[in-house]
């Protein structure tokens, strides 16, 4: 009985650089782009780009886009930062606008674009070290220049070793990924274009674990455990030997972590831009893209205690230092679900774009096609692991045993995605003072393949009884079923801007997008709910421009529909009666941006925005039929959702004098609920950056940059046992793990070019 509790608990909470230039002109007639946001600053992470609030809950990962395709269009488990990271084999970088996004790719975000360095009828190069205080080493190099007869090279190549700055007993190093990019550039004669074939191969191994244990006092705030050191300490045992039921064979497997957390991809491109006359050009991107991901990823979440005495189940499961194998063990246990997927991903992609200028050069019209082919894969395992509460904790056994609920979990999908769009825009200029815009997208969305579920969206209906998940369930045993469905995915955006004085004047855009549900959607025990995704946003404000100031103030409005979630929740009364089910709502989140860039003086700049939101959820209505008590129905309509905070502030100076460039950015959340009923939540925090650039020569720079200046932690996370709680007292200092920002980082670079 303990050991379903336990799995509960588990299946509960388990469910739940440098600065690249920026534009400074905000208000650019070019809305194609995102201005001065600092894309590459993040605080959790090095090796990630960071997402921009929209008003919207945040996905896993920043969407990330070279040469106009995706990165990984499955994402989970193949997230697009796994694949990338900054460096000479991009020759340039930007961030889409909404509109942009919306149009050319049919996402509603703002996507991190990328464009493959090609060859130069000149040689050139770089090369690159950055280290930090923790002992990265990041070293990047890239050269170009003429073969002969109008072709060209370019070549790059980047490595990172980064051992943490939490330092694991398991992993001396945290990720070692490597990337490396070839280019055959053909330049045609009289201007009329170029074209490339580039190739890019990627690697990287994945051992970072950023949990640890930390007191949520109840008030927002967090306290740190004794001796344990948040941001700095070690939360995984020293032996990283795990083990689990792999799901494609019902076989136990034992592996190590380091022999698993690895990821792969290649990448073959073939890049066109054809000048037909000075008004008239074509884009033509052709990629074959194959990654291949293999991960344990063992993610802390719900700690219980174990009481010394006559039945208690935990024990020690190996003999390190004064403890031996099968001594008993008293106090507090962290639990760990382990997920165990090994997934792929081949896709072909097609992206033609016809674009051109009127001879009035009044209107600046495109349009284009895409033909998207995507093969996902993907096998889930999963078990339950429990481990000590301390720096650099030990595995323990559970009534004998190391693992737990074998593939209780489980989940597989093997599939089939096909996208056909055309899309089309125009910038109409339409008089000196009015300008407008305007982009439509009509996208075929085909989804298909083969799944394992047992239920059907409702949670109730059974589609076949050997697909529960039991204790040591795997496909041998499993009833795989044919799933298909497709989608018309239509989106339209319109932007307008009126100048009313020079420099100043009020401007408009809105948005709606359809999205429909991709392959991972199929992979668990039961069928999504396979109505389309619709977002609405629209903003509408002032723009002021002179020579010192540049900026915008709009109100702005966002919606999306059909949210689903796969969600535990926990009888308030008795946390041992769990109950999952599916559920669908909305978010809508009304706010208030200012957006400004000041240059008073020569060599000064300085960015500011503050967001003002509300968040909330919509169309949340739903009963939990608990079996030990009557049913309960809940109602978060009009709740502040999770993850998003209320207040955003941005403030971004810098200053240029000689050699020097001196610049600091910070970044203000507010406070962000925890549970659905916001009853408890984490204060808000400040992330912070600094730098100093110094260019000896226009051949060598130097940088140093810090990250997290006050050494702030940052702790986040979920109490998903208090989802639907309203009485608070029990989690005042409620010791739990969770996230945390990076601490106090000191980087060293160096860049030469020649």
């Amino acid at each position: 009985m303990k050991s379903l509790k336990l799995f509960a608990i588990a299946i509960l909470t388990a469910s739940s650089a440098n600065t690249f230039a920026q534009s400074t002109d905000t208000t650019a007639v070019n809305n194609k782009e995102v201005k001065n946001r600092n894309v590459l600053l993040n605080a959790s992470a090095t090796n990630q780009p960071r997402q921009i609030n929209i008003g919207l809950p945040s996905e896993m990962s920043a969407t990330i886009y070279e040469d106009g395709t995706p990165l990984s269009w499955t994402w989970w488990p193949l997230l697009p930062y796994y694949y990338w990271s900054p460096g000479p084999g991009y020759g340039r970088m930007g961030s889409t606008s909404l509109s942009e996004a919306t149009v050319t790719t049919g996402t509603v975000s703002n996507i991190l674009t990328c464009w493959s360095a090609p060859g130069t009828e000149k040689f050139q190069g770089s090369a690159g070290y950055t280290t930090n205080i923790f002992g990265r080493q990041n070293f990047n190099v890239g050269v170009s220049g003429p073969i002969a007869n109008g072709w060209s090279y370019s070549i790059a190549a980047q490595v990172d070793h980064d051992p943490g700055n939490n330092k694991l007993a398991d992993a001396p190093l945290q990720q070692k990924q490597e990337q490396y990019f070839a280019g055959l550039t053909k330049h045609f004669k009289n201007g009329k274009g170029d074209m490339s074939l580039f190739y890019k191969y990627a690697q990287n191994q994945m051992l970072s674990d950023g949990s640890g244990p930390f007191y949520y006092e109840g008030d927002g705030s967090v306290k740190t455990l004794d001796g344990f050191n948040l941001g700095r300490d070690g939360y995984l045992p020293a032996i990283g030997l795990l083990e689990y039921t792999d799901v494609r064979t019902g076989e136990k497997v034992t592996k190590y972590r380091n022999q698993t957390n690895k990821a792969m991809s290649q990448d073959l491109k073939f890049v066109l831009n054809y000048n037909f006359n000075p008004r008239l050009s074509l884009k033509f991107m052709s990629k074959y893209h194959y990654a291949k991901v293999n991960t344990a990823t063992p993610s802390a979440i719900a700690m219980s205690d174990a009481k010394a005495g006559e039945g208690n189940p935990y024990t020690y499961a190996y003999s390190e230092g004064a403890h031996k194998a099968g001594e008993a063990y008293a106090g507090k246990v962290q639990m760990r679900w382990l997920t165990a997927d090994q997934a792929n991903e081949r896709a072909w992609y097609n992206t033609a774009e016809l674009s051109g200028n009127s001879s009035n050069n009044r209107h600046k019209w495109r349009t284009g096609i895409n033909l998207w082919w995507i093969l996902p894969e993907d096998y889930a395992s999963t078990a339950l692991y429990m481990h000590t509460v301390e720096k650099n904790p030990s595995w323990l056994n559970f009534n004998g045993s190391r693992s737990m609920s074998d593939n209780s979990g489980g989940a597989y999908v093997d599939g089939n995605e096909v996208i056909a769009a055309a899309y089309a825009s125009d910038d109409w200029q339409v008089t000196n003072r009015l300008w407008l815009s305007g982009g439509l997208r009509l996208q075929y969305y085909k989804v298909a393949g083969h799944n394992a579920p047992y239920l059907e969206y409702d949670m109730t209906t059974v589609i076949d009884p050997a697909n529960k998940r039991t204790e040591g369930w795997s496909l041998k045993q499993a009833a795989k079923k044919a799933f298909s469905t497709d989608f018309f995915l239509p989106s339209v955006s319109l932007t307008a801007r009126y100048t009313i004085l020079h420099g100043f004047g009020v401007e408009a855009e809105g948005i709606f997008n359809r999205a429909g549900s991709g392959c991972p959607a199929f992979t668990g025990t039961s069928m999504p709910n396979t109505d389309p995704s619709d977002t609405y946003f629209g903003k509408a404000g002032i723009f002021w421009n002179n020579q010192w100031i540049k900026l915008v103030s709009q109100l702005s409005y966002i919606k999306k529909t059909n949210y689903q979630r796969g969600m535990q929740f926990s009888n308030p009364n008795d946390a041992s009666d769990v109950v999952s089910m599916n559920t669908t709502y909305d978010v809508e989140t009304i706010g208030w941006t200012t957006d400004f860039v000041l240059t008073p003086f020569k060599g000064f700049m300085f960015h500011g925005l503050l967001t003002l939101q509300s968040p909330k959820y919509k169309n949340y209505s739903f009963t939990v039929p608990f079996a030990n008590a009557p049913a309960v129905e809940y109602d978060f309509d009009g709740k502040i959702s999770g993850g998003v905070s209320k207040t955003i502030i941005e403030l971004d100076p810098s200053y240029m004098f000689g050699p020097f460039r001196l610049w600091a950015s910070f970044r203000y959340q507010s406070k962000q609920y925890i549970n659905k009923t916001n009853t408890l939540y984490f204060n808000g925090r400040w992330e912070t950056f600094a730098g100093v650039n110094y260019n000896m020569n226009k051949h060598v720079s130097f940088s140093v940059n810090f990250v997290n200046l006050f050494n702030q932690k940052g702790a986040s996370g979920s109490i998903t046992s208090a989802d639907l709680v309203t009485d608070t007292t029990p989690y005042k200092h409620y010791l739990m793990a969770g996230s945390y920002i990076r601490p106090f980082t000191v980087e060293f670079g160096t860049n030469i070019r020649f």
